[in-house]
């Protein structure tokens, strides 16, 4: 049989309504695995951009995302400065935290930035809500830190106002306004370190360890190879489709042979 009659008799078979709904089965599966290899390679892209930009120069606050906006993955761990006045009546004090194995609380405060946004910026931790250091500095502060992203545990957990038991900007900015931005800056440098009024140190809160990875990341071979996997399988499919029709028109070969023999 010529290699043209071949491919008619492929394509005939590949008309019915059984070759069809095959074809349809195979898109929907190919079309799955290309979009799941082509989530972990961003995430892996995702990944090798944080590494970067967490050991780049710090950059304003107000450039990592629009006030409406999530934070993005790849700017998860990456230094920031943050300009503005805290907002003493909306701090926050976030529970069941500990450093160093002594349990205390977390101090974050609002911080609002020279176009009217809010970021909260927490300032460290303390042995109790009552310690020195609880209450914010008056007057302008520059920030340096690391940005975090929204914790995710115990979204719902009822609170007294003023209490968080987990940071969660959506929550937060029930109090702080609709101008609150996401996420949240870990303090490691803040200056003045003096009141501005008196010119004496003030007490702060002691800075608490950044809880992401902000460097020395290794390269995320799993997702990597995840993607590279998930592509594989999308070509196995269409080889596995385009091989039992193959087989299937082969089957029908003897049939389709045997009047021409008899002539």
């Amino acid at each position: 049989m010529t290699p043209s009659r071949q491919a008619e008799d492929l394509l005939r078979l590949a008309r019915t309504p059984r070759w069809i709904s095959l074809a349809l089965v195979a898109l929907v599966l190919i079309a799955g695995c290309v979009f799941l290899g082509r989530w972990q390679w961003d995430r892996t892209q995702n990944i090798v951009e944080a590494e970067r930009l967490a050991v780049s120069a710090p950059v304003a606050v107000e450039v990592i995302a629009g006030v409406d906006d999530q934070l993005p993955d790849a700017s998860i761990g990456r230094p920031v400065v943050a300009q503005g006045r805290y907002l003493k009546g909306g701090q926050v004090i976030v529970v069941q935290r500990s450093l160093r194995g002594q349990p205390g609380v977390w101090v974050l405060t609002p911080l609002e930035l020279s176009d009217g946004s809010i970021i909260g910026v927490l300032r460290g931790w303390l042995e109790s809500e009552g310690a020195p250091g609880i209450i914010p500095p008056s007057g302008e502060v520059t920030v340096t830190g690391i940005m975090h992203p929204d914790e995710r545990f115990y979204p719902d957990a009822v609170t007294d106002p003023g209490i968080a038991v987990a940071i969660s900007s959506a929550r937060l900015s029930d109090s702080w306004g609709p101008g609150t931005r996401s996420g949240y800056v870990m303090l490691t440098e803040t200056s003045p370190t003096s009141d501005q009024t008196t010119g004496f140190a003030t007490p702060a809160p002691e800075p608490a360890l950044p809880t992401v990875q902000t460097a020395g990341v290794p390269f995320p071979l799993q997702n990597f190879f995840y993607a590279i996997q998930w592509w594989i399988f999308a070509l196995f499919i269409a080889a596995v489709y385009a091989r039992w029709l193959w087989l299937d028109a082969l089957a029908e070969l003897p049939d389709a042979a045997e009047p021409a023999e008899r002539q």
